[in-house]
């Protein structure tokens, strides 16, 4: 039977290793970009972890479309940002946390989202959705995704 004075030094030092191991994921986790761009290539969006617009660049093309076009165009790049900024954040954590990924992406989500969810069911609200120009709804992000 360890001492228990061995004990707390086995402790301290998985203490130690998982401080430095979280560490290391909030610098990843700081680094880690969403880009994308339009289909026609005149909008290029590029996101933080957090799904907040760092940057937003227009080709001079992009001001010869219709505003709706350019709207769907940027809402579009935005959308697909999100999505690899999460799957960014999905490769990042995945091998760290294991099998607390999932409990990591939840918590990530409610603070996200700004609160946790009131019923304590682990789950947020739905998605946005806003019409298209056919009248449809399609979800801005994914809801199995770090982001929304």
């Amino acid at each position: 039977m360890a001492q228990p004075s061995e004990r707390v030094q086995t402790m301290m030092r998985r203490f130690e290793e998982q401080a430095a191991q979280v560490g290391q994921l909030r610098e990843k986790m700081q680094e880690i970009r969403g880009q994308a761009r339009s289909s026609d290539g005149a909008v290029l969006v590029t996101v933080a972890p957090s799904g907040a617009v760092m940057d937003l660049q227009l080709s001079p093309d992009a001001v010869r479309q219709s505003h709706t076009a350019l709207q769907r165009s940027i809402l579009g790049a935005i959308r697909e940002a999100t999505q690899d900024a999460a799957q960014q954040m999905d490769d990042t954590v995945q091998p760290v946390l294991g099998d607390r990924a999932e409990q990591f992406k939840n918590a990530f989500n409610a603070h996200s989202a700004g609160g946790v969810d009131p019923a304590g069911t682990g789950s947020n609200s739905e998605p946005a959705r806003r019409p298209d120009d056919n009248g449809e709804c399609e979800d801005d992000f994914s809801g199995d995704s770090f982001l929304r």
